[in-house]
């Protein structure tokens, strides 16, 4: 017989005391806690965000969306539409709908995290199964893992303006010892080493205190950001170049209709967005309150994606309306200044500027890739890894990726972003119909922690096998334009245009299979024992249960459950669980 509080410890006990020792576990630093579950499935970074632990509050989820926004990522994917034939006209209907969509991704993942103050891993074994959810939590690790490198490919560069204005020429003139073929300079990798080495340090900062980071770099980019445009705009062409710009784009698309010049921007921009999407879950899971990853956080994804956008997309074309050359991102825009400009206040002004970039690159490194990597890492490795750790392994794996080479043009950074949409979309589309339609925002916190035949999310060996066929019908869509996008000449006009459709098609499709599935097979939603409990709405995150039926909650009290469920657990067990009705 198992106690209905913790399933995986058997009961009865002799005593309380005997009770307390088989909950108690010692974490790295030698102290007593309660965990939930066995150290197969759980340890301390696994388990449900204490209270004294949820540090986020009502301005910190907007504010890292507003700073992620005014980053490189959000400049250079704006900037890089003009830079591959779209007009300025479709690429702001392109990032309006793609911010929109994205804003309500958002919201919709990170409510069962706010909910439940659980994170991506664990929530994934509530969709595929405790087996199931390894491959999609492996998946994201490597998303994490690329991007961190690109990131710090991103900083690297701006690491080198900021050198160029220090040193001046002497810098500038130092010459490469590499091939063109590396698609890497000398420089560049040394300003890389050190970008790498600046983020190492915070590879050991808990998410939990990473908050005022966020903070503070969502206050001082959109100064930075507005300060770059209105010298772009004050020493530029100004929009006088636009439309000569938007003509050379449709000649540049080779016949490309106008829909699908769109939709192809829409993929775009919700590939900027789609690894940092089914992140949201480990990030919200810190905030104190529901509304604290709520709408606020949406708005500002849509607006700050859609601002950025028009920021870059203006100063971009006034710039290359003096220059002759549209620089698609933002060092080149910054050395092309300095170029032009070389004087003390030049010199200075730029300096800022890239500083400021290069700090916005760390906070996306932290909060979209390390971060999420360390706690995949975790729900992978439960009995070895830690979220720390999981970071420092992430930090090594980013540089072993050469991301260079991902980043070397404008049509390959398209192509590399567009191509994660169709492995992202499916999953954020999964477990969002998952919480919504098929348990109506239920989750049973224990028994995610307890993966064992007959248990509430073990499904079929472990594995959620609905859920894993509506991913695979969701990435099927997209196969054929991935393929086309590296080798257009093996698939026809059809599969190209499926690649165009991207995000949107395999976000729908593995959405709508999924729901198909769950109607024909329903899961259950509460565990044996609790059948007759009435099915509402996030009924097991209303009244302070946060994921526990009424009588089975572990309160975490200096690592000590509350006594009356002690009373309860210690002695003889009834056969009903506790708190069915």
């Amino acid at each position: 017989m198992r106690s209905p509080a913790f399933p995986n410890i058997r009961a009865p006990f002799r005593s309380k005391e005997a009770f307390l020792d088989a909950l108690k576990t010692t974490n790295n630093h030698g102290q007593d806690v309660t965990t939930v579950g066995n150290s197969k499935w759980s340890n301390k970074d696994l388990e449900p965000t204490p209270p004294e632990e949820r540090t986020w509050t009502w301005y910190n989820l907007p504010l890292y969306w507003g700073s992620t926004a005014f980053g490189t990522t959000g400049w250079n994917a704006a900037a890089s539409l003009i830079a591959v034939g779209l007009t300025w006209q479709e690429a702001f209907i392109s990032c309006c709908i793609g911010s929109l969509i994205s804003a309500i991704v958002v919201v919709g993942l990170a409510r069962p995290g706010v909910r439940y103050h659980i994170g991506y891993p664990v929530l994934a074994r509530s969709v595929m199964g405790f087996y199931g959810s390894y491959f999609f939590v492996f998946i994201r690790a490597i998303v994490g893992a690329i991007w961190y490198g690109i990131q710090s490919y991103y900083g690297a560069n701006l690491m080198s303006t900021c050198l160029k204005c220090i040193f001046g020429h002497r810098w500038n003139n130092w010459e490469n010892q590499l091939p063109a073929s590396a698609d890497v300079t000398s420089k560049q990798l040394l300003c890389f080493f050190l970008v790498w080495i600046l983020e190492f340090p915070f590879c050991f900062v808990h998410p939990r205190r990473i908050h005022s980071f966020f903070t503070f770099k969502g206050l001082i980019m959109p100064f930075t950001t507005f300060g770059l445009f209105g010298w772009c705009m004050a020493h530029g062409s100004g929009v006088s170049n636009i439309n000569a710009q938007s003509a050379a784009g449709t000649e540049a698309r080779a016949g490309t209709t106008v829909g699908w010049a769109v939709m192809s921007g829409i993929n775009v921009i919700m590939g900027t967005l789609s690894p940092m999407l089914v992140n949201q879950p480990d990030l919200a899971r810190y905030c104190k309150k529901p509304r604290d990853a709520g709408y606020l956080q949406g708005v500002f994804v849509f607006f700050s994606k859609v601002l950025i956008l028009a920021l870059g997309l203006l100063a971009t074309n006034s710039m290359e309306g003096v220059y002759g050359v549209a620089y698609w991102n933002i060092w080149d825009l910054n050395d092309a200044i300095l170029d032009h400009n070389w004087t003390p206040a030049a010199r200075c002004a730029i300096f800022l500027v890239s500083f400021s970039f290069l700090l916005s690159t760390f906070g996306v490194n932290f909060g979209a890739n390390s971060i999420p990597f360390g706690a995949d890492m975790t729900g992978l490795f439960p009995q070895y890894l830690t979220i720390r750790r999981g970071q420092v392994l992430c930090a090594i794996l980013g540089f072993a990726l050469v991301p260079w080479k991902l980043v070397a043009t404008a049509d390959k950074f398209i192509t590399f972003l567009g191509s994660y949409n169709i492995f992202m979309a499916p999953l954020c589309a999964i477990i969002i119909v998952d919480y919504c339609f098929a348990r109506k925002g239920n989750i049973h916190v224990p028994s995610l922690y307890t993966g064992s035949k007959g248990t509430l999310y073990w499904f079929v060996s472990g594995i959620n096998f609905s859920g894993i066929f509506a991913w695979c019908a969701g990435t099927a869509m997209g196969m054929p334009g991935l393929v086309a996008a590296y080798n257009p000449e093996l698939v026809p006009q059809a599969g190209k245009d499926m690649y165009k459709l991207g995000w949107i098609l395999t976000f729908t499709t593995a959405g709508i299979v999924y729901y198909v599935l769950i109607k024909i097979w329903k899961p259950k939603i509460f565990p044996s024992g609790f059948e007759n409990v009435p099915i509402t709405w996030e009924y097991l995150a209303s009244g302070g249960r946060d994921g526990f039926f009424d009588g089975e909650r572990d309160t975490y009290v200096e690592g000590t459950p509350n006594e009356s469920v002690i009373e309860g657990t210690y002695g003889q067990v009834d056969e009903k669980p506790k708190g069915a009705l």
